[in-house]
């Protein structure tokens, strides 16, 4: 086979066509290497051996593409690539050189991740440890990095806490319970979770008054008997009420 000509592409490619009207796109590195541009008469076994380095360099600037978007893990990259038809071998090519021109740097990685984790959301240490463990990165590598004492993450609960507490609008033991289910979601110690919200107070009178309210005046367009007041309170003990809040109530509005 003879090249009988180039057309220059973007990204680095040149279109290279062959006597017999084949043509493939070659990056110049690759067309450097082989010489082409001085010896432009190859065999078929030199055209694969061509063909094999020149996917092994697409394979390098496609997952530097994709890292190019944001930071990326090994593991990422790794099934990036797999989806693309990348054999192994080219991956693992490409992983190579990769971490060779510092592109890859997983301890780099974790630290980004950590301070958008951080400064960006209200993930605690767990969910932490669990995203970055899902994304191929050892629990002891993580650990290096999160090093975070418990009254840190102490301060950050009372945060969430006291965030969420400015727009609550249900009773005290509703807005504990979300509060408890949304921590620990958020990858937070359970037992500190409790304690701080044992220690919590939260005004809820204007949204009992306003709930109240509510629930009664749809009950008292009908009679009102034991059974009408049966209803009022088993509503407000769902809505997290308590008790006294409701017996109270209930005596001004008899009276």
């Amino acid at each position: 086979m003879e090249v009988i000509s180039y057309k220059k592409c973007a990204n680095n490619l040149y279109e290279v066509r062959f006597h017999n009207g084949e043509k493939y796109k070659l990056y110049e590195d690759v067309i450097i290497s082989y010489e082409l541009l001085i010896d432009k008469r190859i065999t078929n076994v030199k055209l694969q051996k061509i063909l094999h380095d020149n996917e092994l360099l697409e394979s390098y600037y496609k997952a530097l593409k994709y890292i190019g978007i944001k930071m990326r893990t090994e593991k990422e990259i790794k099934v990036y690539l797999k989806k693309n038809s990348y054999s192994n071998d080219v991956i693992e090519y490409a992983i190579d050189k990769l971490k060779k021109d510092n592109y890859l740097n997983e301890e780099l990685y974790i630290q980004a991740y950590i301070n958008d984790a951080i400064n960006l959301s209200f993930s605690g240490p767990k969910k932490i440890i669990t995203d970055l463990e899902k994304l191929g990165i050892t629990k002891d590598n993580i650990l290096k990095h999160l090093n975070y004492n418990d009254e840190f993450w102490i301060t950050r609960i009372k945060e969430y806490i006291n965030k969420k507490a400015k727009v609550n609008k249900g009773s005290t033991i509703s807005f504990k319970n979300k509060m408890y289910t949304g921590l620990i979601s958020l990858g937070y110690s359970s037992d500190a979770i409790r304690e701080i919200l044992d220690d919590i107070k939260i005004d809820s009178t204007n949204s009992f008054k306003k709930d109240a309210d509510k629930v009664w005046s749809k009950i008292s367009k009908n009679e009102i008997n034991d059974k009408a007041i049966w209803t009022f309170k088993n509503k407000m003990y769902t809505k997290g009420y308590t008790q006294d809040e409701i017996n109270d109530y209930l005596n001004n509005v008899n009276n």
